[in-house]
């Protein structure tokens, strides 16, 4: 089955216009396809039963990513058995409610649970810095930052499809203190509105200070988690 097939079925299973969604759509759906690989699993009547993803990507060039959508954990371990190879290492990023149905065939350690951030432009107030600098990426993403003595404050876009983008900020520790993290966010949300995608922000549930940072630019938590772990297929038991 061709690429394009399964995420046909795909798109019977994510909803990409909804931020709980988003992440796992962005790289099922819209992800480069010649770094791409889908496994689908569909019923008699065709009706779509779960899928695994696994993807090359910048985050990690040793570790795919894999992620998931699956209505059982029967579903999950046929669908890893096909994708996976035992013993090797990948990185999980998958919503929340997935999670049990991987835990036993992949073994997780470093786990994260990220709280996925909207923008609501209703509350959202551009900010005017001229340290700011406004740039484009080598793949043609919104690239802010702020270069000054030696210290450097950078917010960038991880992933962007038709309706979303994920915002990340690196900050130097001297910066912190200074604004320069929530100056450059602010620059980057305005971008990506122009472009007409919604920014959505992944936090680690532990990150005070991101969180702070985020909803002082108006974005506010939907609900809705995500797990990122560092993990090793161990096969069907």
């Amino acid at each position: 089955m061709s690429l394009s097939e399964q995420r046909r079925i795909v798109r019977r299973l994510v909803d990409d216009s909804s931020p709980k969604d988003a992440p796992t759509a962005y790289y099922a759906l819209f992800h480069d396809p010649q770094r791409s690989r889908l496994f689908t699993a569909t019923g008699d009547n065709g009706s779509p039963y779960g899928f695994v993803g696994r993807f090359q990507t910048g985050l990690d060039l040793f570790r795919p990513l894999v992620t998931m959508v699956c209505r059982n954990a029967e579903v999950a371990e046929d669908l890893f058995a096909q994708a996976l190879v035992p013993g090797r290492p990948y990185i999980f990023f998958a919503n929340l409610n997935q999670l049990p149905l991987a835990g036993s065939t992949l073994h997780l350690e470093n786990q994260q649970i990220l709280q996925t951030y909207r923008l609501d432009v209703t509350r959202f107030k551009p900010q005017v810095n001229v340290l700011v600098t406004r740039k484009r990426a080598a793949n043609g993403t919104p690239r802010c930052e702020i270069d000054s003595g030696g210290q450097k404050a950078v917010a960038g876009v991880n992933w962007q499809s038709p309706g979303f983008a994920e915002v990340y900020v690196q900050t130097d520790p001297g910066t912190r203190e200074r604004g320069w993290g929530v100056s450059v966010v602010a620059a980057l949300t305005d971008e990506i509105l122009k472009t007409g995608r919604t920014p959505i922000y992944l936090v680690d549930t532990h990150n005070d200070a991101s969180r702070h940072l985020a909803e002082k630019l108006g974005y506010v938590d939907t609900g809705y988690r995500q797990v990122y772990a560092e993990a090793t297929y161990i096969g069907n038991n």
